[in-house]
C-alpha cells in the first residue's frame, strides 16, 4: 500500500498541515504502508497558461512546462500511489493558490475533445484514470472555529470526486490551530485534553486509510472533534440566519466561547 500526502501549504514542512500528515502517517505505519509526502512549496510549479498545446497531435498530452518544472515528476508519484491525500490549509475561505495552481495542471492529462460520462453519470470528458481516479482524503486545517470557512475546498472536491471517479475516502477538517499552538506548542495543548484524543483518531485514521482506503464514519467523526464546544442548544440555534443576525445574542455567545476557550482544562 503506497499512500502519497499532497501538503499545498506555503509553510512546508514547518506548518500545522504537515504536523497533522505525520499523525496521520504514523498510524498507516501500523500497517506498514509506504508514505511519502510531495511538498508543493519545496517544487518548481508552472501555472497552466491555457495554450492547449496538450491538446494538438504534436505535443498531444504534454504539457509545455513537463521540461521545465516538478510537476509531470509529481503526477508520476501520484500514479505510483494507491492512495492520495490532498492536504491544505485554509487561508480567504478556500485551498492555497499552490494547491489550485498544482491541480490546474492536470488538464493537460486529458483530452477535452474525447466526450464521456464519469462513474456517477456526469457527462465529461476522457481523463487519466491511473493519475486520478483512486481513493483521496481531504485534510484541511484552519485557526477560526466555524464549519462555513472550508466548505468552498469541501465543495470543491467533492466536485473533484464526481467527475473524475475518484472515491472519497473522508474528510478532515482540524479547526482552532491558533488555539492549539499548530502542533508546536505542547503548553496549549494541555490546556484542551480533547487535542490528544483527537490526535489519536487522526493516526487511527491513518491506519484506516491504509487497510480499507477509507475512514469510518466514527473515525471521521472523532477527527473533527471541536476544540471549543458550543452547548448543544446554542449550537442549533446557531443554524438559523435569524440568531446568527442578532447581534447582542451572538455577542453574548462569543463571550462564551472566549471564556470556555480561557477555562478548559
Amino acid at each position: 500500500m503506497k499512500i502519497l500526502a499532497i501538503n499545498g501549504s506555503h509553510r512546508g514542512e514547518k506548518g500545522y498541515t504537515q504536523f497533522l500528515i505525520n499523525k496521520l502517517f504514523a498510524g498507516a505505519a501500523r500497517a506498514h504502508a509506504e508514505c511519502e509526502t510531495v511538498v508543493l512549496k519545496s517544487h518548481k510549479i508552472n501555472p497552466c497558461i491555457a495554450c492547449r498545446a496538450c491538446h494538438k497531435p504534436d505535443h498531444y498530452l504534454k504539457c509545455v512546462f513537463d521540461e521545465k518544472d516538478d510537476v509531470a515528476l509529481i503526477f508520476d508519484k501520484m500514479r505510483q500511489a494507491d492512495v492520495l491525500v490532498f492536504a491544505t490549509p485554509v487561508y480567504i475561505f478556500h485551498m492555497t493558490g499552490l494547491m489550485k495552481v498544482f491541480l490546474d495542471r492536470i488538464t493537460s492529462t486529458a483530452d477535452s475533445s474525447v466526450m464521456t460520462t464519469s462513474d456517477t453519470g456526469l457527462f465529461f470528458h476522457h481523463i487519466d484514470k491511473e493519475l486520478i481516479s483512486k481513493p483521496f482524503l481531504l485534510l484541511t486545517t484552519q485557526d477560526n472555529i466555524e464549519d462555513e470557512t472550508s466548505k468552498n475546498i469541501e465543495a470543491y472536491f467533492r466536485t473533484f470526486s464526481s467527475f473524475l471517479d475518484a472515491p472519497m475516502a473522508g474528510v478532515i477538517r482540524r479547526k482552532s490551530g491558533v488555539l492549539v499552538g499548530h502542533g508546536h506548542d505542547a503548553q496549549k495543548e494541555l490546556k484542551y485534553p480533547v487535542v490528544q484524543q483527537i490526535y489519536r483518531s487522526i493516526e487511527q485514521a491513518g491506519f484506516e486509510l491504509a487497510t480499507h482506503r477509507r475512514l469510518s464514519k466514527k473515525t471521521e467523526s472523532k477527527c473533527n472533534l471541536p476544540v471549543v464546544s458550543i452547548p448543544f442548544p446554542v449550537s442549533m440555534l446557531l443554524k438559523f440566519k435569524t440568531f446568527r443576525h442578532n447581534k447582542p445574542f451572538m455577542a453574548k455567545i462569543l463571550a462564551k466561547v472566549k471564556e470556555n476557550a480561557q477555562n478548559q482544562h
